[in-house]
């Protein structure tokens, strides 16, 4: 009897990317707003990951760089909708894709954990123009002078 009182629910995640210039109030704004999408619809926010400003692999809404920000939730199927439609309607809001992780999460088990925020990546330096021809010499000269052994 004890089995068929479980709420089993589906586990998702979203990520989704905000222009490189929102502030912290912005950001934080827009997650409660998210966590009372997904508190209405009778869902619960495991937790919300902010991993920075990052490098876009192409340009996103004429952008290089993007804030990162990663949410994972339980709910059922027709959560996912209404989360992305309030996504839609965030004009900071430029990317985003939902993810379904798990099916049968049993709602009660899964404790809601504190939202983290990943430490900054630091930026690759360009490299230095040579000109053609030039190497950069990486080994060590000793072992060159001494030729095969």
């Amino acid at each position: 009897m004890a089995e068929a009182s479980k709420k089993l629910v589906r586990e998702y995640e979203t990520m989704y990317l905000l222009r490189p210039e929102t502030p912290d109030d912005k950001v934080e704004e827009i997650k409660e707003r998210l966590r009372g999408v997904v508190g209405r619809e009778g869902g619960k926010v495991i937790r919300f990951t902010n991993q920075g400003k990052r490098r876009t692999a192409f340009p996103v809404a004429k952008d290089q760089k993007a804030l990162y920000m990663h949410c994972l939730y339980l709910g059922l199927p027709g959560l996912v909708a209404e989360f992305e439609r309030n996504l839609r309607m965030i004009d900071v809001v430029t990317k985003f894709q939902s993810v379904k992780l798990a099916d049968g999460i049993d709602f009660d088990s899964r404790q809601v954990e504190a939202d983290v925020k990943v430490a900054p990546v630091e930026e690759e330096k360009p490299r230095e123009e040579r000109a053609f021809g030039e190497r950069e010499e990486s080994f060590d000269a000793e072992a060159s002078e001494g030729g095969e052994e």
